[in-house]
């Protein structure tokens, strides 16, 4: 993973000298992020862990031993609590463990403090931070532009469902009719990708028209901003029970119920509306690891037009241009 972060590092030449970070301290590949805001030249990376599902927090802690080996002059601190941080943070990633992002962080950040989104503002979810707060207390809070040329992220989604149609031992010679709902800037590049591979494909953006074409072999299910349900009850947009043994589902993002279901779904348990089935180092981790320091170098560019004294669309056009930063929609953010 190393080698795959310095070439990161490398080519968003990202730079957080004399910096302090809040992010989370993970296991696998997402312990990447303090380690990249590390090998960049923060002063103070704090990494807080939290016990789950994938690994207790001495599981995390294990996890860095290697790092901690080679680079023992490292500025990562895991920490189990806010608490315990005694310096002034000046860049916070909203990643998992760091998440709920509210009113306890204010102890620790001031209004030259910057925080980064891990994905574009479009997809923001109020769970994840208390956003009218951080207005209220002049603290920043950017998206990060996955459609930047150094990033592309989003065509790790395409790729994902290539995979799993040549795992369901499908490909372009079967002829079979492909359905691909959802929204427009996630299924974009998954018919980019299946374009490119000569499948048969057929696209919905939007749900005003009934459903009527169950003649469909498979769905690819990739809605991250319309709520209603796409497969489920009668009341859903396509009808569950209408779907045989034959078909097939692949669920990228978006709301399904598939309990009781007679056809074959990838994966076998979904997850909810607003979150990826699928994850970003699903196929390769360097979209991952590409994406944490995008991130970071959009906090980097944050911190430089507060230097630089950018305020309202001077700032926005500067992050943007320069940083591969996205901002709100909303002006007041800006």
């Amino acid at each position: 993973m190393l080698d795959k972060i310095k070439y990161s590092l490398s080519k968003f030449n990202l730079n957080l000298n004399n910096k302090v970070v809040l992010t989370e301290a993970s296991t696998g590949v997402y312990s990447c992020t303090p380690i990249i805001a590390d090998l960049a030249g923060a002063k103070k990376v704090y990494a807080i862990a939290k016990e789950t599902t994938y690994g207790t927090f001495k599981d995390i802690e294990k996890n860095f031993e290697s790092y901690f080996k080679n680079y023992s002059e490292s500025n990562i601190q895991i920490i189990k609590s806010l608490d315990e941080i005694e310096d002034k943070v000046d860049i916070v990633t909203n990643s998992g463990f760091v998440r709920p992002i509210g009113e306890e962080l204010l102890k620790h950040i001031d209004s030259k403090s910057v925080i980064t989104l891990m994905y574009e503002p479009w997809e923001f979810r109020s769970s994840d931070i208390d956003i009218e707060l951080m207005y209220k207390n002049s603290i920043k809070v950017y998206g990060t532009n996955e459609h930047d040329s150094r990033l592309l992220t989003m065509d790790y989604i395409g790729i994902t469902v290539l995979y799993l149609l040549l795992d369901y031992k499908i490909s372009h010679f079967s002829k079979n009719k492909i359905l691909i709902l959802g929204s427009e800037e996630f299924t974009e590049p998954i018919e980019r990708v299946l374009k490119q591979n000569s499948y048969d494909i057929y696209v919905i953006n939007s749900y005003d028209d009934d459903f009527i074409d169950y003649d469909i072999d498979i769905f690819i299910i990739a809605e991250h901003k319309n709520k209603k349900y796409i497969i489920g009850d009668d009341k859903a947009y396509i009808d569950k029970n209408k779907l045989n043994k034959d078909k097939k589902v692949i669920h990228i993002c978006g709301n399904v119920d598939f309990e009781n279901v007679v056809f074959s779904h990838k994966p076998k348990e979904p997850k909810p509306f607003g979150f990826m089935s699928y994850r970003t180092d699903f196929i390769d981790s360097q979209a991952l690891i590409d994406l944490q320091t995008g991130s970071l170098l959009v906090s980097q560019g944050m911190l430089r037009a507060e230097e630089l004294g950018l305020k309202g669309v001077e700032y926005k056009e500067f992050v943007e241009k320069n940083y591969c930063g996205l901002s709100f929609e909303d002006k007041r953010y800006w």
